[in-house]
């Protein structure tokens, strides 16, 4: 289920024995773990135990089989929890076909766990980034409890800049209603000079403008990450970085999931791409990634200067798209 599932279901009263907050927005699995902590345990000094992601089978089936003191349930957190099957043979198991009716045990893992999914006891929460359109609807939400003003391209924008990460997301709201103050309006030119924007997010945002045939608001971009501090050669390794990503899902049959594991990165990542990469044709994004890569080597071994090499290779890939 959702997140916003589990907590409408969690507020009309449904409650598991285990509940698996999987996915990569720390802020919802944490979030979900306030929430049970808050609804089921009164003395958290006594009721309240978080274990080792390492923690012996043991320990671990101890803790759930506690019985809680002058508190409703027991909670008992892990962690990125990935149990092998040994785990499973040596009792966990067992727990799970017959979890006690005093605790609860709380998953938070950022990766899947599939293994942990079979069990009827297991509430599985999905925690991956959430749709643009829920969180804009978040950080409005959060700015007219502040009594504070904002339209919703400057949200879309502030949620944008964050890569769609609801920690980030958050601070940053807290920090745009706070400068604006109560009564203000948070404007997009309030959002430009008090949110920071990532490399990586730089990178997208010139890709974008590539794809697009915008070269003047690209070469901009560029000419923004040299004047923070940003060298040419760090800039060309982010570029080839971000287009050999780009490559890799415009060829592959493989899912989202299965791509970002393939790749070391977030699956909201792997989306964002395959969006982008569908702008561009296959053959351009090779060039492109060949043409980076060739640029790339002939810098570290000396043959080209990065600055001038820097502009001349991103001119070609502009001409190729």
């Amino acid at each position: 289920m959702k997140y916003a599932e589990f907590k409408s279901g969690l507020d009309s009263g449904e409650v598991f024995s285990v509940y698996l907050f999987e996915g990569e927005d720390a802020f919802f699995r944490e979030r979900g773990l306030s929430l049970l902590k808050n609804k089921f345990v009164s003395e958290p000094d006594l009721n309240f135990t978080s274990l080792s992601s390492d923690c012996g089978v043991e320990q671990l089936i101890s803790s759930l089989n506690g019985y809680p003191f002058m508190s409703e349930k027991r909670l008992t957190v892990v962690r990125e929890f990935y149990p092998k099957q040994e785990f499973f043979k040596n009792g966990l198991k067992a727990y799970l076909e017959n979890p006690s009716e005093f605790g609860i045990f709380v998953i938070l893992n950022e990766k899947p766990c599939d293994a942990l999914k079979k069990f009827n006891c297991v509430c599985f929460v999905d925690c991956s980034k959430a749709d643009v359109s829920l969180l804009v609807r978040w950080v409005k939400s959060q700015c007219s409890s502040s009594e504070v003003s904002i339209d919703g391209e400057t949200a879309k924008t502030i949620c944008e800049y964050c890569l769609s990460d609801m920690t980030r997301i958050e601070n940053e709201t807290k920090k745009l209603c706070a400068y604006v103050g109560t009564g203000g309006t948070i404007t997009k030119t309030d959002v430009d000079a008090m949110v920071a924007r990532d490399t990586e997010y730089k990178i997208y945002d010139m890709t974008d403008y590539i794809a697009k045939k915008k070269f003047d608001l690209a070469l901009a971009v560029i000419k923004d990450m040299l004047g923070k501090g940003e060298t040419s050669q760090r800039i060309l390794v982010a570029v080839y970085n971000y287009f050999r990503r780009l490559l890799h899902v415009a060829i592959s049959d493989m899912s989202a999931s299965d791509v970002a594991v393939s790749l070391g990165i977030k699956e909201f990542a792997v989306r964002k791409a395959k969006e982008q990469a569908e702008k561009f044709k296959k053959r351009s994004l090779k060039n492109a990634v060949d043409l980076l890569c060739d640029t790339d080597y002939k810098i570290k071994s000396g043959l080209i200067d990065a600055d001038e090499s820097m502009w001349l290779t991103v001119f070609k890939i502009m001409t190729d798209n």
